[in-house]
C-alpha cells in the first residue's frame, strides 16, 4: 500500500513540474551545415555531422554528456543501423542521394525517475551517385514517403509527422500556411490524450490537443524573420515536443527507478510560402502589363490627333 501511495505521489509531482522539466530537459538533434563549396565535385562520400542541443530554440547549449546515447539511422529502404555516440559526436556517411531519418535515445536516472530523452531528425542527402538511386530519389522526394512512416521498434515513444496539407504546388519542403499533422505513439499505439507542444524560433509557442482520431495538427504561421541580402529566403526552425509518463519500476545500470518519463522532440524547418513570391511576381507582371497598355494607348491617341499635311497647289497661269 505504501508503495502504491509513493508511486502516486511521485507521478503527481512529475505532472506538477512537467512544464519546466519539459522545457529545460529537451534534447534535439541539429545538423552541422557545411558550405557547398567544400564538397562540390568531390567523389568521396559526404560525411553528415550532427550535434545535440539542450534547451529551447531561444536559449540552448550543446549537450556533451552523451555517454549513454544511442543513434539509430533509417534509410529509405527501412534498413536500420545502430551507432554509438563517441566523444559527443554524431556522424555518418550516406550511401545514396535521398532521405534518412536519425533517432537519438539518451537515458538517465534522476530522483528515482528514469528519463528517456528522444529526438528524431529527417536528413536529405543532396550528394551521392544518382544513377544508383533514381527510384529512391523519386520515391523519397516526389511522393512524400518521408512522412507517415511506421513507428520505429527500437523507440517506444515517438512523434510522427503525417503528410502535410499544402496550399501550393511544392512538395519537398514545409512552408508557412501548410497544415502540419502529427500522431504520437507509445509502443506502436496512437496516444490521443498526449498534448503536442510547438515552439518556433520567432518566439511563437502553442500547446495543441489531438482530435478524436489522435491527429494533432496546426497551421504553420507566417515567418517573422525578414530576408537579408545574404539569405533571401530565410528558413525558420521549429520544434514539436511531447512527453509521456509511465508508472513502471526497474533498474537502469546500478540505479533504481519507480517511474519513467519519455520526452520526444522533432526539430523541423520551414520557409516563407511560395505563394508570397508568386503574388509578388504576379503583381510585378500586372504592373508592367498595365504600363504597357497605357503606353500603347497614349501612343495611338497621339497618332490620331496628329494632323495630316495638306498639299497646296499654285496656279501659275
Amino acid at each position: 500500500m505504501k508503495n502504491i501511495i509513493y508511486k502516486t505521489v511521485l507521478l503527481i509531482g512529475m505532472a506538477c513540474v512537467s512544464l519546466p522539466l519539459f522545457a529545460d530537459d529537451t534534447l534535439w538533434l541539429d545538423e552541422v551545415k557545411k558550405k557547398s563549396c567544400c564538397t562540390a565535385g568531390s567523389k568521396e562520400l559526404e560525411v553528415k555531422a550532427f550535434t545535440v542541443k539542450k534547451g529551447t530554440l531561444e536559449e540552448s547549449e550543446t549537450e556533451r554528456n552523451l555517454k549513454n546515447a544511442i543513434v539509430y539511422i533509417r534509410d529509405m529502404d527501412n534498413n536500420i543501423t545502430k551507432h554509438n555516440v563517441i566523444d559527443g559526436k554524431i556522424s555518418f556517411s550516406p550511401l545514396y542521394k535521398g532521405n534518412y531519418h536519425l533517432f537519438l535515445e539518451q537515458k538517465s536516472v534522476r530522483d528515482e525517475v528514469l528519463y528517456v530523452h528522444l529526438s528524431s531528425l529527417r536528413v536529405y542527402n543532396k550528394e551521392g551517385d544518382i544513377s544508383k538511386s533514381v527510384l529512391k530519389e523519386m520515391r523519397g522526394k516526389t511522393n512524400d514517403s518521408q512522412y507517415g512512416r511506421e513507428p520505429l521498434d527500437q523507440i517506444p515513444f515517438e512523434i510522427i509527422m503525417e503528410r502535410p496539407i499544402r496550399k501550393h504546388h511544392i512538395n519537398c519542403c514545409l512552408y508557412s500556411g501548410d497544415i502540419a499533422p502529427f500522431k504520437i505513439y507509445y509502443k506502436g499505439v496512437v496516444q490521443k490524450d498526449v498534448p503536442l507542444k510547438v515552439s518556433m524560433e520567432s518566439g511563437w509557442n502553442a500547446t495543441i490537443q489531438a482530435d478524436e482520431e489522435g491527429m494533432t495538427s496546426f497551421e504553420i504561421p507566417r515567418s517573422t524573420y525578414a530576408a537579408t541580402e545574404k539569405e533571401k529566403k530565410h528558413s525558420e526552425k521549429m520544434i514539436v515536443e511531447a512527453s509521456y509518463d509511465v508508472n513502471e519500476s526497474g533498474i537502469y545500470g546500478t540505479e533504481k527507478y519507480h517511474a519513467v518519463r519519455y520526452v520526444m522532440s522533432l526539430p523541423l524547418s520551414f520557409g516563407a510560402s511560395p505563394l508570397e513570391y508568386e503574388s509578388k511576381v504576379l503583381g510585378f507582371a500586372t504592373a508592367i502589363g498595365v504600363m504597357l497598355v497605357f503606353s500603347l494607348g497614349l501612343y495611338y491617341n497621339r497618332r490620331r490627333k496628329r494632323k495630316t499635311p495638306k498639299e497646296i497647289y499654285f496656279d501659275e497661269e
